[in-house]
C-alpha cells in the first residue's frame, strides 16, 4: 500500500509533505497452494501448503475423524522461512473445509505452541479469529478449542 502525503500547512501546499501510512503493510513474498488432504492411515489426511509452482513444503496440518460427527486437527506446523505470511490460516481454513466435507459437524483441536513457535496467546488468538472457542483445557494443560462446523 501506497503511503499518502498530506500537506502540512493551512493553505500552503509548498510545505514538507507529512507521510501518513494507513495500517501495516505485510512484506510481499511467496504465494502458497494448498495441496489436498494425503490420507496417513486410519481416519487420518495431513494437508500441505507448498509454494506456487514447486513442491517445497512450507507447512502442514493433520485432521482425523473422532468419532461421533467431530474431528480434530493436531500438528500444525509451518516452517520458520514462512511464517506470518497467512500459512497456518489457510491450513486451518483447508482442515475445517475437509470436515465439512466428510460430513463432520465440529472440529476441536489443542492450542499447544511448539518450543520455539509461536507465544500459546497469540496461538489462542490466531484460533480465535479462525473462528474456534475455548471449550476447556488438556491434560497438558493448554486450551481446547471448538468450531462448530
Amino acid at each position: 500500500m501506497r503511503p499518502q502525503m498530506k500537506f502540512a500547512g493551512p493553505g500552503n501546499p509548498v510545505r514538507r509533505p507529512v507521510i501518513q501510512n494507513h495500517g501495516p503493510s505485510r512484506p510481499s513474498g511467496p504465494n502458497y497452494a494448498v495441496q489436498p488432504p494425503v490420507p496417513l492411515g486410519g481416519h487420518s489426511h495431513q494437508i500441505r501448503a507448498t509454494l506456487n509452482g514447486s513442491r517445497q513444503v512450507a507447512g502442514s496440518v493433520d485432521i482425523r475423524a473422532a468419532g461421533a460427527g467431530k474431528g480434530f486437527i493436531a500438528n500444525l506446523k509451518v516452517d520458520q522461512d514462512h511464517r506470518r505470511r497467512g500459512v497456518a490460516a489457510k491450513l486451518i481454513d483447508a482442515a475445517v473445509n475437509t470436515a465439512r466435507r466428510q460430513g463432520l459437524r465440529s472440529v476441536s483441536l489443542e492450542a499447544r505452541p511448539s518450543d520455539n513457535g509461536i507465544s500459546p496467546q497469540a496461538l489462542v488468538a490466531m484460533y480465535r479469529r479462525q473462528g474456534f472457542k475455548s471449550v476447556g483445557k488438556s491434560h497438558r494443560g493448554s486450551p481446547l478449542m471448538e468450531r462448530k462446523l
